[in-house]
C-alpha cells in the first residue's frame, strides 16, 4: 500500500481516512501561530518507513546546502559555516530570508532544485541564509522573490534580516531603500545562535543563561523529593539547550558563570544532599562514563565544545571526514581530565572512582527511571547509591551489625547474616536465564551436571555427582550445543583485594569457576561453560561482557533493531539488581525475625470466649 500510494495517484476521496489530521495551534510568539498536523497513525508509520528509505538518497542530494535533510548536526554546521563567511574581508552582509506558511506551500522538488545548482547560500528547511557583497546578496534577494512564489515559496520580507558590517550600513541602506527587509548591524538569531556584532551576542546568551538559572532553580524543588526523575530531566534534556549555545557560540565562557553557580550550589546539593564545599566539581562534572554524574561545567567546556564543534562543522562538505579525529581529541582531553581528579583523591575514594569506570556500573544512570520496566529508585536509594559509588559518608547506619561487628559499608556487603547474598545471586541468574529464553531453547535454571563414570579431571574440580550449576542454554554460542553459565558476585573493596586491581580481581574469580567446572563440562556435557562474574559496584570480568555482547547479537538479530540498542537495554537491566542489593547490604534488616512463645491451650480458649457458639 505505501508503495502504491508513494507511486501512483490515488484519488484523495478514496483515502479519507488515512489523510485526516487533527490540527493543533502552537503560539509561536508575537501573535503569530503555527498550525500542527497529526496524522492517523498508519499514515505516520508509512510516512516513517519511506523517510527509512530515501533519506541516504536526500542526504546526498542536499549535500551541505539544505542542512536539515538528516546531516549530523546540520544546523550546528549551517552556523559555523555562516559566521566564518560572514567575517570574511570580501563579505558585505549575510542575509535572512524568512518565508510565509512555506512548509504547505513550498515545492520540495524545485527546492532540491535550486540547492544543487545555487552556491553561497544555506538552507534549514525553509529558511534560507545568504551572504557576500551586498550587490550579490541583493540579486539573491531579487531572484528568491521572483522565482519562489511560481513554486510554491513566498519569502516574507518583513521577516527578513540583513545584518552587515558597520562600515557599509549607509550603503546597505541604500541598496535595500525600496525594500521592508529589516537592516541592522548588532545582529540576529540565525538558527537559535547569535550572528552579528559581540554586543548583540553578549546579551543574547546573557537572556538564555538567566532563563537556564531560573529553571535549575525551580526544578530544585521538585529534586528534593524526586531526585531521580530529576537528574533525567537535566541529563536527557536541560543540559543540551546550553550544551548546544557552547558548541555554536565563541569565547562565551564568562557569560555561564551564573549557569555555573546554580549548577554548583542547587543542582548538585538537591540530587546528592552534597555541597560544593564537601564536592569537587570536577569529579561530578565529567560524562558518565568516565565515573562522573554529567553535570558538566559549562566554563570549563566553553573552549573545548566550540574548538570540537568548530573542527568539524567546517568540514561538513567532506561528509565529516574529520569528525572522529575531533572525537578522539576530545576524548583525550577528557582522559587527562580524569587522571588530574583521580590524583587529587585519598586512596580510597580513588579506588571508588576507578571502580566507578568499570563496564557497567554506571548504566543505572543513563536510563530514563521508568517504573514499567523496573528502572526507578527512591530518593534515599538514589542518595544511597550516589554515596555508595564515591565513597561518601553514609549518616543513619548502626554502630553495630546485627552480627555483633562494627558496622561498615564494607562490611554491610559481605556480611552473611539477613541472606542477602545468595538473594543478589538468585536475582541475577534469573534475570540471565530470562533474556537468555528471548534467543535460546531448552533454557534450565540450577541444571545438575551428570555423574561422574571413570572420566579423569583436571585438580580442583567439582567431582560432586549432584553439582548443580546456574544456568543451561542450547545453542548460545554454537547451533545445537549446550552452553552452561555460573553467576558469580564479588565485593571488589574487600580486605583481601585491597592490593589488586579490578581486573586482577574479576579474573581470579573467573579462574576458580574454570577450574571447577570447565572440564566437566565439555568432557562430560560436550558443551560450553562461561563464568558470568560481576563486582558488586557493577564491573563485569572480560568474558562477561562478551557473553553479554554476544547476547545483544542474538536479540538485535532475533528483534530487528540495532547491536547498540540491545545491548543497552541489557547493561541496563543487570545494573538496577545490582544497585538495588548494594542498597539492601546497607539498609536491610539482618536481625532474626521475632518469634512468639505461647501454649496451644491458651489460644484455643481465647478463640472460645471470642467466638461463643
Amino acid at each position: 500500500m505505501t508503495r502504491r500510494l508513494y507511486t501512483e495517484f490515488i484519488d484523495p476521496l478514496g483515502i479519507e481516512a488515512i489523510l485526516a489530521n487533527r490540527l493543533i495551534p502552537l503560539d509561536k510568539g508575537e501573535g503569530a501561530v503555527r498550525p500542527i498536523g497529526f496524522g492517523e497513525v498508519i499514515r505516520r508509520i508509512m510516512g516513517k518507513y519511506v523517510m527509512h528509505v530515501t533519506k541516504p538518497d536526500v542526504i546526498e542530494a542536499s549535500d551541505s546546502l539544505q542542512v536539515c535533510a538528516g546531516h549530523k548536526s546540520g544546523s550546528v554546521a549551517a552556523i559555523h559555516v555562516m559566521r566564518s563567511i560572514f567575517d570574511a574581508d570580501e563579505t558585505d552582509a549575510v542575509l535572512l530570508i524568512d518565508a510565509s506558511n512555506a512548509f504547505n506551500a513550498l515545492n520540495r522538488a524545485a527546492a532540491l532544485h535550486d540547492i544543487r545548482v545555487l552556491s553561497k547560500q544555506c538552507w534549514f528547511a525553509d529558511d534560507a541564509t545568504g551572504s557576500g557583497s551586498l550587490q550579490d546578496v541583493m540579486i539573491w534577494c531579487d531572484e528568491l522573490s521572483a522565482s519562489g512564489p511560481p513554486l510554491g515559496y513566498f519569502p516574507n520580507a518583513k521577516k527578513c534580516w540583513l545584518i552587515i558590517k558597520r562600515e557599509r550600513e549607509q550603503a546597505a541602506r541604500k541598496v535595500f531603500r525600496d525594500t521592508t527587509v529589516n537592516v541592522t548591524i548588532e545582529g540576529h538569531k540565525h538558527l537559535g545562535a547569535a550572528l552579528g556584532s559581540r554586543s548583540f551576542l553578549e546579551e543574547y546568551v546573557s537572556e538564555k543563561v538567566d532563563e537556564w538559572v531560573n529553571e535549575v532553580t525551580k526544578l530544585a524543588d521538585f529534586a528534593i523529593s524526586q531526585p531521580q526523575a530529576y537528574y533525567a530531566a537535566f541529563t536527557f534534556g536541560l543540559r543540551h539547550r546550553w550544551t548546544y549555545f557552547l558548541r555554536i557560540l565563541p569565547d562565551i565562557a564568562e557569560l555561564f558563570e551564573p549557569l555555573e553557580r546554580a549548577i554548583n550550589d542547587v543542582l548538585i546539593p538537591a540530587v546528592t544532599e552534597h555541597t560544593a564545599t564537601k564536592v569537587k566539581p570536577d569529579l561530578l562534572g565529567l560524562p558518565v562514563r568516565m565515573e562522573s554524574l554529567g553535570f558538566t561545567d559549562p566554563v570549563v567546556t566553553s573552549s573545548s565544545e566550540y574548538e570540537a564543534c568548530l573542527f568539524t562543522s567546517l568540514k561538513m562538505p567532506q561528509k565529516f571526514k574529520h569528525y572522529n579525529l575531533a572525537h578522539k581529541n576530545k576524548d583525550e582531553c577528557l582522559s587527562e581530565r580524569l587522571e588530574q581528579v583521580k590524583n587529587s583523591l585519598p586512596t580510597k575514594a580513588k579506588r571508588a572512582v576507578e571502580l566507578a569506570t568499570e563496564k557497567g556500573s554506571s548504566n543505572w544512570l543513563t536510563v530514563i527511571p521508568l517504573k514499567e520496566l523496573d528502572y526507578n529508585l527512591n530518593k534515599k536509594e538514589v542518595r544511597d547509591a550516589i554515596k555508595l559509588r564515591y565513597d561518601w559518608e553514609i549518616t543513619d547506619t548502626p554502630m553495630l551489625c546485627a552480627c555483633g561487628v562494627q558496622f561498615s559499608v564494607d562490611h554491610a556487603i559481605v556480611c552473611q547474616r539477613g541472606g542477602f547474598i545468595i538473594q543478589r545471586h538468585n536475582e541475577l541468574r534469573d534475570l540471565e536465564a530470562e533474556m537468555l529464553r528471548m534467543v535460546c531453547n531448552d533454557v534450565e535454571v540450577e541444571p545438575v551436571l551428570q555423574e561422574i563414570t571413570g572420566e579423569t579431571l583436571n585438580h580442583g574440580a567439582n567431582k560432586a555427582p549432584d553439582a548443580p550449576l546456574d544456568i543451561h542454554a542450547r545453542g548460545f554460542w554454537e547451533r545445537q550445543r549446550s552452553a552452561f553459565f555460573d553467576v558469580r558476585v564479588c565485593h571488589p573493596n574487600a580486605d583481601s583485594y585491597k592490593d589488586l586491581t579490578p581486573k586482577q580481581i574479576c579474573k581470579k574469580h573467573k579462574n576458580e569457576k574454570k577450574r571447577q567446572y570447565a572440564e566437566r563440562v565439555m568432557e562430560i556435557e560436550e558443551g560450553t561453560f562461561t563464568p558470568l562474574v560481576f563486582t558488586t559496584t557493577g564491573g563485569m570480568a572480560d568474558e562477561c561482557v562478551r557473553y553479554h555482547s554476544r547476547l545483544a547479537e542474538l536479540i538485535a538479530n532475533k528483534k530487528g533493531e540495532s547491536y547498540s540498542s540491545a545491548i543497552s537495554s541489557i547493561r541496563a537491566k543487570v545494573s538496577f539488581p545490582i544497585v538495588r542489593s548494594a542498597i539492601l547490604y546497607l539498609r536491610g534488616s539482618r536481625s532474626r525475625r521475632r518469634q512468639l512463645d505461647f501454649v496451644y491451650s491458651d489460644l484455643q480458649t481465647d478463640n472460645v470466649r471470642a467466638c461463643p457458639n
